[in-house]
């Protein structure tokens, strides 16, 4: 019982130190922790850029040079999505999944 114990306290340590992607709100929401802005400006064209790739995407016509979105808003969607991305919950499942496979043996 004691080491389980131990190996349970070593679960929870690798939790707290990797799952940090979100925060928890008050009213048991989650926000991102890892997104930076510069400022509101920042804001308004990251968001800018992804209306005007949805949009283009939600149009379903066939493609028509005359209504490119600029390659900064394209630029803009890779960098939030590269943001999003948890890459310490992605350790944290690779050392929880080798960690439960110490706990079986």
């Amino acid at each position: 019982m004691k080491k389980k114990n131990k190996k349970l306290r070593k679960l929870q340590q690798l939790a707290t130190s990797k799952l940090n992607a979100l925060r928890e709100t008050q009213g048991g929401n989650f926000k991102p922790t890892h997104l930076n802005f510069k400022g509101y400006w920042e804001l308004l064209v990251t968001i800018d850029s992804l209306l005007a790739v949805c949009l283009l995407a939600s149009q379903n016509e066939q493609y028509d040079p005359a209504k490119l979105v600029p390659k900064e808003h394209i630029g803009n969607c890779f960098d939030l999505a590269r943001d999003l991305l948890p890459f310490e919950e992605e350790e944290f499942l690779d050392e929880t999944h080798q960690f439960s496979k110490e706990i079986d043996s």
